[in-house]
């Protein structure tokens, strides 16, 4: 069924590739959610620091019907979504493509299954691009109202926590394949993903595949499993995601199974305290292995999985910001700030890591350092540390080594301020603290252990009082918990 052709851009009846004047025009809208202004997602202003895309050679438009002569010339001839699939794949280099919605008739596009397999790739210069977005007096693709908070793309099942826990969702809707790279994805309006994610990197078991290149912006998303999913195989490197805002999440905004040299900024990500339970812990970004990840002004909140057991007892509280596992090295978190954590804002496991500017509030752990090597806190304020179950919580737990430098600690009655956990195999932890202060309130520690470890201070106001000393801390000095 063809949709009745837009009527309200006149200047665009023609394509706009045979009329210079007319292409710069519509690109002015569609650049306007890229390279400047600001981007209203989900009814808030959120600021930008997008990269610039070039513009395209080629363009072609999708609405969820066909409209006039189908050939995507214009939005008055716009193509069905259900072609986009075909016609992305033969695309060349510097193509792109854009979902229009109507923002006086906003149908939105109900998934059941993977709608668009991304199969073609761009080059460094010319990126293959996908956006969506609502469709503007001048023809491009003008960022939402306020009011406009309606998703473009929505499952087309029913969407709870307990259906979530069942596990009969449906798969990603955009999934990108055989080492796709060259891309820009963008604008994408979302409710109701499973653990799959809306966006997937899929690889085969038998068949690895590496994807460079690839960025990804402007997701505003609610009631998701996850945003961004990959496959075992799939490795990622050069990824931008960037200006993305979630609320509702399960498991994750994104999970990288192998990511190397790639940048998430400009992320807000609130869980709302969506508990899945013991078999779907939510990790807001998780990296099983890399090397090179900056993470700049991404907020974390409200993960928490009380992880009751199955004979009613509390399990140790799980629910994470930042997890990155041992298989990473070189991580910078800058301007980043995680609060209502079941367990840590920053949960890292890599060798080398540097947090900058940072802080948590209302967490298990604030940050926990688990490696030893060059791992630097710096200018951070780390506060209200609280006990989940049986596990009273710190500012900065560490198992390794870790620097902390110009940074603000304050633990209340029960807390500590910094916590050192021996790992099974591995040496004791030794903190060095230089500059900055503690504030300890109530009966809080300055320092807990489970089996020893040593704190240097260094010119750190503790309660108001400069210290410089070095704590040899004993086994289960200050009442040290067991922790995972």
């Amino acid at each position: 069924m063809r949709r009745k052709p837009f009527q309200t851009e006149p200047s665009l009846v023609r394509s706009p590739l045979s009329r210079p004047w007319t292409r710069r025009r519509a690109l002015t809208g569609l650049g306007a959610a890229v390279a400047g202004g600001a981007l209203l997602v989900l009814g808030t202003r959120t600021a930008r620091a997008t990269a610039t895309v070039a513009a395209p050679r080629t363009l072609k438009r999708f609405m969820t019907e066909a409209a006039g002569s189908a050939d995507g010339s214009s939005w008055p001839n716009a193509m069905a979504i259900d072609q986009l699939g075909e016609a992305i794949n033969t695309a060349e280099p510097g193509a792109a493509f854009l979902i229009g919605f109507d923002p006086a008739d906003l149908r939105p596009v109900a998934f059941k299954e993977t709608g668009i397999r991304i199969r073609a790739s761009g080059t460094a210069d010319r990126l293959i691009q996908l956006r969506a977005g609502l469709i503007g007096e001048d023809g491009g693709l003008a960022a939402p109202g306020d009011a406009e908070l309606a998703p473009f793309f929505t499952s087309a099942r029913p969407w709870s926590l307990a259906l979530f826990a069942k596990k009969t969702g449906i798969p990603c809707y955009v999934a990108i394949e055989r080492g796709a790279s060259h891309l820009y994805l963008a604008g994408f309006r979302v409710d109701g993903t499973t653990g799959d994610g809306f966006i997937k990197f899929r690889a085969g078991k038998d068949a690895p595949a590496t994807f460079a290149n690839v960025r990804i912006a402007e997701i505003a998303a609610r009631n998701v499993g996850r945003v961004i999913e990959t496959d075992k195989n799939a490795a990622l490197t050069d990824l931008i995601v960037e200006d993305c805002r979630v609320s509702g999440i399960v498991r994750g905004f994104a999970r990288f199974r192998k990511i190397s040299n790639s940048v998430l900024r400009n992320l807000d990500l609130d869980s709302a305290n969506l508990d899945g339970g013991r078999r779907d812990v939510c990790q807001l970004i998780a990296v099983s292995a890399g090397d090179n990840l900056t993470f700049e002004n991404v907020t974390l909140k409200n993960a928490l999985n009380a992880q009751i057991k199955s004979d009613g007892k509390q399990g140790y509280v799980q629910g994470d910001g930042i997890v990155c596992e041992r298989g990473t090295s070189n991580i910078v978190i800058r301007n980043c700030h995680g609060s209502g954590m079941g367990d840590g804002a920053f949960d890292l496991k890599s060798t080398n890591v540097t947090i900058e500017d940072s802080s948590t509030d209302a967490c298990k752990f604030g940050i926990r350092i688990w490696s030893e090597g060059t791992n630097v806190i710096r200018r951070c304020t780390l506060r209200n540390p609280v006990t989940r179950g049986k596990n009273h919580g710190a500012c900065i737990q560490v198992s390794g080594t870790a620097e902390v430098i110009d940074s603000q600690l304050q633990a209340g009655p029960g807390q500590a301020a910094i916590s050192l956990q021996k790992l099974k195999n591995g040496n004791l932890p030794v903190v060095r603290m230089a500059g900055g202060a503690i504030q300890l309130d109530g009966d809080a520690r300055l320092a807990r252990s489970t089996e020893g470890g040593t704190l240097h201070l260094e010119g750190v106001a503790v309660n108001g009082e400069l210290r410089t000393e070095t704590l040899v801390l004993k086994p289960a000095e200050g009442g040290g918990d067991d922790t995972e």
